[in-house]
Formats: structure tokens, C-alpha cells, sequence
């Protein structure tokens, strides 16, 4: 059985969902027999109430009613977790490492024990337990009791060192396969992307304040879900940016060689391995983006991409500019770009996953 946050057609792609999909696709190529169990939670960020899209929004809520909203969700996914797991051989759960997932998966793993099957779990995502607003106590809730299960991995390499002192915990990142388009030398930047949900605090505003003052012939595409607190008119009369609306996945592959940079100015909390980085690497293009969260353990500074401060559209548009005048720094970049998306496509890393359920399942 696996259990995770499922993509729904119509809503904003998440990434916990772009993950539990590629697993599932995964592990279905290597013979697994899957069990889907939805760890959607009941409001996305558009505010639709449709259950699909995995983020909680809180924002406009009483107290009482997030407190009675989250507790229903934990009991949804626990009453289906205990319907599905005597026709299981073992339990795979995608959550993170936010309090309330805390508790579903303590939930989870009291559930898998009393059933006797193993539970393998795999953190997504840049919360770490080591922050503020993870807390002691769930820490120490879940080092005695989830933890302990029979496998866990971590997106990221700072949440695989702060989980670090078991055997038991591996790095499984997030993983692309895109088709390399044919290598071609850029020699320039003209053509700037920026993709991600419009959030807010994916950097939007900087990008396109840096983006201001391109010289004539550069341009920043924008695509991506418009989110609750997304401001379109922040593209009104803008000299060198434009909004291109959602794209499907698909099409932003296809698209994507087109250009030369993207730009990822990210100061979102619970950043990890964004698909989008990694989607580019693998067509060979760098990356500006923020020393912040896990990024840096994905973006080499002056290897794969420039790493800038977040919310600073002053360093922003230095780096951008940086690229623009040093042809040949843009082009080691490319090139750095393109070593790095190799290392994060699919099969190896899928091979061990797959050795590992099986193992637990014959144990």
C-alpha cells in the first residue's frame, strides 16, 4: 500500500504529488501490485475546498475549525490505512516533517505494527527537525516511535544528516527523466523562465523587479497555478516579463529548451529538490537561485547555477546581469547544469527502493 498525496486534474500541481506519482510509476515498472491511499488534505491554496491539492489553508479559519478540520483528516486516513492493510504486504507513506504530519504518521506506524506489516517512510520536502517550528517534542515523539520503523528515506541531504544516526535512514531524492533535447552551445541569455506555483514566497516580486531593467531583446516567461495570494497585476505594463498561464507538465518539458536561464528566487519554508530545477539540469540550463533551504544542496554556486539572497532583487538581478556579460562563465554553467540532471534520473535510485520493499516484505 502506498499513501500520499494524489495529483487530481484541474488543481495545482503539487510537488508531494508529482513524488507519490513517480513512485507509483516506479515501482508498477518493477512489478509492484499498488494500493493508492489519498493523503490529500481538505483545503488547497486556491481556497476550493476539493481536496486535492495536499496544503492545508489556514489562513481565514477559527481556531476551533482547523483543530476539528485537521483531526478529521488524521481519522480519514487512519480508518483507510486500517481498512487496506490485512490485504497489504507492507505500508510506504510520503509525508514531511511539519507537526501535524507528525501525528498521522505516528498514527500510520500504530496501525502497521498492530498489523504486523513493515512501514517504510519517505520525507519530502525542506522541513527539518531541527527547526524552530518542528519543535522538541515531536522530535522526541517521533524518534520513539516512527523512526524506528523498518526503512526511511529523506528527500534532502540536510534532512537525511538531521535523521542521521540510524542505518535505517537513506537518501532518496527527488528524480526526473527528462529526454535530453540535443546539445547545443548557448552562447547568450536572452530567454528567462520562471516556473512554479505563484506563490508569493516562490519569489515572484523579485523576479520580476530584477527583470526590470534587462536590456532590450531579454525576456522572463512566467508559468505556474495562480495561488490565493497571487497579484497579476504585478505584470501590468511590465517592460521585459509576461504571465503564460498554467502549463500541464508535458508542455513545460517541451517548452523548456527554449531558453536559456531559470530563474528560482525560492524563500518557501518547506523548499526541497523543486522538480523544476531539476527538469532544466537534465536540458542543460543553470540556474539563479537562492542560498535557502535545501537549494544549495542542489544548485552549486559557480557549478550548475548562481546562488543569490533571498528576497533581494538586487542580488537577483546582479547575478542575472553577471550571466549576461560572461559568455563563458554561462557556458560552464550549462555544462555543470547538464552533469548534475544525470545524476537524479530515476533508475538507480528506484532499483534500491525497490530492493529494499521487498526485502521488508519477505523479512
Amino acid at each position: 500500500m502506498l499513501i500520499g498525496e494524489q495529483l487530481t486534474p484541474g488543481c495545482a500541481v503539487s510537488g508531494t504529488g508529482t513524488l507519490l506519482a513517480e513512485m507509483v510509476r516506479q515501482l508498477e515498472s518493477r512489478g509492484f501490485d499498488l494500493t493508492v491511499l489519498n493523503l490529500s488534505r481538505p483545503l488547497n491554496e486556491r481556497g476550493t475546498g476539493d481536496n486535492s491539492n495536499g496544503t492545508l489553508f489556514y489562513a481565514a479559519l477559527p481556531l476551533r475549525k482547523r483543530i476539528l478540520m485537521s483531526i478529521a483528516w488524521v481519522a480519514q486516513v487512519a480508518w483507510g490505512t486500517m481498512k487496506q492493510i490485512r490485504r497489504s504486504e507492507g505500508v510506504v507513506l510520503i509525508t514531511d516533517l511539519t507537526v501535524l504530519y507528525t501525528i498521522l504518521t505516528i498514527a500510520v506506524w500504530l496501525i502497521s505494527k498492530a498489523g504486523r506489516r513493515p512501514l517504510a517512510l519517505w520525507f519530502v520536502g525542506g522541513f527539518l527537525p531541527s527547526s524552530r517550528r518542528y519543535g522538541s517534542l515531536s522530535l522526541w515523539l517521533a524518534k520513539r516511535t516512527f523512526l524506528r520503523c523498518s526503512a526511511v528515506y529523506a528527500e534532502t541531504p540536510q534532512t537525511h544528516r538531521d535523521l542521521g544516526g540510524s542505518p535505517g535512514i537513506r537518501w532518496l531524492p527527488n528524480t526526473r527523466d527528462i529526454a535530453a533535447p540535443p546539445e547545443k552551445r548557448r552562447g547568450e541569455v536572452r530567454k528567462l523562465v520562471f516556473a512554479a506555483r505563484l506563490r508569493m514566497d516562490k519569489g515572484l516580486v523579485e523576479a520580476l523587479e530584477a527583470c526590470r531593467a534587462l536590456p532590450e531583446g531579454c525576456h522572463l516567461d512566467v508559468f505556474g497555478p495562480v495561488m490565493r495570494d497571487t497579484d497579476l497585476s504585478l505584470f501590468e505594463g511590465h517592460p521585459r516579463a509576461s504571465y503564460g498561464g498554467e502549463l500541464e507538465p508535458e508542455e513545460l518539458i517541451r517548452a523548456l529548451p527554449e531558453y536559456d536561464l531559470l530563474l528560482f528566487p525560492s524563500y518557501y519554508k518547506g523548499e526541497g529538490f523543486p522538480g523544476s530545477v531539476l527538469e532544466v539540469f537534465q536540458c542543460g540550463l543553470p540556474v539563479i537561485a537562492t542560498n535557502w533551504g535545501s537549494i544549495p544542496d542542489l544548485v552549486r554556486h559557480e557549478v550548475n547555477g548562481l546562488l543569490v539572497e533571498p528576497r533581494s532583487a538586487d542580488s537577483l538581478k546582479a547575478a542575472i546581469l553577471r550571466l549576461l556579460d560572461d559568455p563563458e562563465l554561462y557556458r560552464r554553467l550549462c555544462e555543470g547544469a547538464r552533469e548534475q540532471g544525470e545524476v537524479f534520473r530515476s533508475g538507480r535510485w528506484y532499483d534500491e527502493v525497490a530492493r529494499d520493499l521487498r526485502a521488508l516484505c519477505v523479512s
